[in-house]
């Protein structure tokens, strides 16, 4: 590289050794660049090399031992360039001097900007020209257009009781469910993983919903809710007056990062995998989502979980372990006994139905007759 920062073009490189009668020395990492036409020294190079000093002097220079501090040769300064005479080398082959290396940063914005180990690759394979390897450096286009999230740490939340902490969110379905709803909304219980299901026809039933929860799981635990965790939906924060009145915390989190908000989107996750398997398994219509989905929450709350020691959410938060000799196949054909709502005697005392999963209210199944 010159000075006005341009490259030159390099065809050969090599060493070679420079000697008089009286004295010689090695030059090594010898460029030839065939557009320059005086042999330059790289005065660093020189000195390492031989392990020797320079002293200029306006008429001459001089080359001294390192160590001892003798002169081992001279040279002299003829129009403003000091230039040494007297000397051969020992190979034939043109011989030119780099007067400076070129730095690894440069050979970075040369290579397009690559990583630091791939750049320290194509220097020692190459044998490129630089000043000295390097472990590190700051590139500023790499660092605002290559820059990544770093990984999020391991929750440190804790919690001490059922209700204690409740995270929460709201899924967007595609297509509004045979039974008329658009949304569904979960309310997670962080000590327990215990997981309440409610569809919802407008985001606005956010607020009542929650109301309505509240009211009735506080009332059943004997616990009161402590902690409440959302995203910063508007149907959030449109309980932001009836949080204050109750002393509930409300925390949200930061714009664009789910990974703060990841018990509730890991729920969703597995809701929205199980819940479509469910109708698959079976061809019954998309349209049967909401069912389909409470159903999985219903299978979900009465899973053994190896984060919860291989106990279920729905042993931890009732103290007992689940009924699963009542458990049906969603989607599958049953007739339920419809003798009690017969207009008269003739009348069939059963239907061909399909099951939909099980009552949160009452000890009944849900069946859906075509």
């Amino acid at each position: 590289m010159i000075g006005d920062g341009t490259g030159l073009r390099i065809t050969h490189t090599g060493s070679s050794t420079l000697h008089s009668d009286s004295s010689f020395f090695n030059l090594k990492n010898i460029l030839c660049v065939p557009d320059i036409k005086k042999n330059l020294i790289s005065i660093y190079q020189f000195c390492i090399t031989n392990n020797v000093s320079i002293e200029f002097f306006p008429w001459c220079f001089l080359v001294k031992d390192l160590l001892t501090g003798v002169v081992r040769a001279q040279g002299e300064s003829k129009g403003g360039v000091y230039e040494w005479s007297g000397f051969n080398t020992t190979s034939s082959s043109p011989t030119a001097f780099s007067i400076s290396k070129i730095a690894p940063i440069n050979w970075h914005f040369r290579l397009g900007h690559p990583s630091l180990p791939i750049l320290n690759v194509i220097i020692s394979k190459n044998e490129l020209n630089i000043c000295s390897m390097t472990k590190q450096f700051s590139c500023n286009a790499c660092q605002c257009n290559k820059s990544h999230k770093l990984p999020f740490s391991i929750s440190t939340l804790e919690s001490h009781a059922p209700l204690e902490i409740i995270f929460s969110d709201v899924w967007t379905a595609p297509m509004y469910s045979i039974d008329g709803f658009k949304y569904y909304i979960v309310f997670i219980d962080h000590f327990t993983c215990y997981t309440w299901f409610y569809p919802l026809q407008h985001k606005s039933d956010v607020k009542p919903t929650f109301i309505r929860f509240k009211a009735i799981v506080e009332n059943y635990f004997n616990h009161k809710s402590i902690t409440f965790y959302s995203d910063n939906g508007g149907e959030f924060t449109a309980l932001k007056d009836f949080f204050q009145l109750h002393g509930i915390s409300h925390h949200t989190f930061a714009p664009h990062t789910p990974e703060h908000n990841g018990i509730s989107k890991r729920k969703h996750q597995h809701i929205v995998e199980t819940g479509l398997s469910l109708p698959t398994h079976t061809s019954l219509p998309q349209k049967f989502w909401s069912f389909a989905f409470s159903t999985t929450i219903y299978f979900i709350n009465r899973m053994p979980s190896w984060s919860l020691q291989y106990f279920s959410p729905f042993e931890l938060i009732f103290k007992k372990s689940p009924n699963h000799a009542k458990l049906c196949i969603f989607g599958c054909l049953c007739y339920p006994w419809l003798r009690s709502y017969s207009a008269h005697k003739l009348d069939v005392r059963s239907k061909p139905c399909i099951f939909l999963g099980y009552s949160l209210s009452q000890s009944a199944y849900i069946c859906f007759d075509p």
